[in-house]
């Protein structure tokens, strides 16, 4: 019986928190993802009315720019704008108590046919993978799909980037769906499990670098019971994040919210420097090759795959 409850709860929670997810995308995001918006402002009001629709942010919101392709969020007082010559990707995730849903949307307002191009492309790989994903499909058969549609567009997917099983208090479970049949996945998908589908599209070589920008962190997963953290900075910055993130993703301005600066920088790079958390390097394909985005988040039941984000 607990784990039918406990079946029962993820479907329920899940299924609240892309609701939340949805009414974001329809209501929230036309008003305020335009040309000449703060990105600062976009992640911030998302964040915001995912509180007020009830849920919690699963993730500090990504506002990736241009050949940026994942883990940028805005910094406190950032004054950069999204300018309309450039497509702006919008990822952001909702989570009820640990149980989350992860999705992202592409936006462009200039002339060049084929950034839309792009974005279309992404948006209709998610879909045509998730029509091809059933109950018993081996992980590694999708990423081969994927890849042949999207060069069958002219374009190429990004091959280290891929979409995730979806576990509590974990966005990355241990199962990938990969975008490229370059990608080791093993193992299947199997009912009652939930992945968000992702895939990134771009002009690029189809490989993401990591940079020296850092903004967002998580707890490291398994930690011992008793730290020797000595420094007080840390030991106040640990407590919040246990107590409120758990182990899923923060921004360091989430930080800067509720500490000084002091506190924040010393806190982090003491925690960091002792493997208690894992830092997440802004994402980029080579300069002057955009990427675009596209994201769902489906649930895997015994008959059907159900889509928990789209609209």
């Amino acid at each position: 019986m607990p784990e039918n409850n406990e079946k029962e709860k993820i479907v329920s929670l899940s299924k609240k928190a892309g609701e939340i997810a949805k009414t974001i995308k329809l209501e929230l995001l036309p008003k305020i993802v335009l040309p000449k918006a703060k990105l600062l402002e976009i992640a911030t009001s998302i964040e915001k009315k995912i509180y007020e629709l009830g849920g919690s942010p699963a993730f500090p919101v990504n506002t990736c720019l241009d050949n940026i392709a994942a883990h940028y969020t805005p910094n406190i007082a950032e004054e950069s704008i999204f300018p309309e010559e450039k497509i702006l990707k919008v990822d952001f995730g909702v989570h009820i108590d640990g149980y989350s849903v992860d999705n992202a949307v592409s936006y462009y307002f200039g002339d060049n046919d084929d950034m839309r191009s792009m974005i279309e492309t992404a948006k209709d790989a998610v879909f045509m993978a998730i029509n091809n994903i059933k109950p018993g499909i081996q992980l590694a058969e999708i990423g081969g799909k994927i890849e042949d549609f999207v060069k069958e567009r002219g374009f190429n997917v990004i091959e280290n980037l891929n979409g995730h099983k979806i576990e509590k208090y974990k966005l990355h479970g241990e199962k990938e769906v990969p975008t490229s049949s370059k990608t080791h996945a093993p193992g299947t998908i199997e009912p009652g499990e939930i992945y968000a589908i992702e895939i990134f599209v771009t002009t690029g070589n189809g490989y993401a670098k990591s940079s020296d920008d850092i903004r967002i962190y998580s707890l490291m997963p398994e930690l011992p019971k008793r730290l020797p953290i000595r420094v007080q900075a840390a030991r106040k910055i640990l407590n919040f994040i246990s107590r409120n993130m758990r182990t899923l993703p923060f921004a360091v301005r989430w930080l800067l919210g509720k500490f000084d600066s002091a506190t924040v920088k010393i806190g982090v790079a003491t925690l960091e420097r002792q493997g208690v958390l894992i830092p997440y390097p802004v994402l980029q394909e080579d300069v002057n090759h955009p990427v675009a985005q596209h994201e769902e988040t489906i649930l895997v039941t015994k008959d059907d795959i159900i889509i928990l984000t789209a609209i």
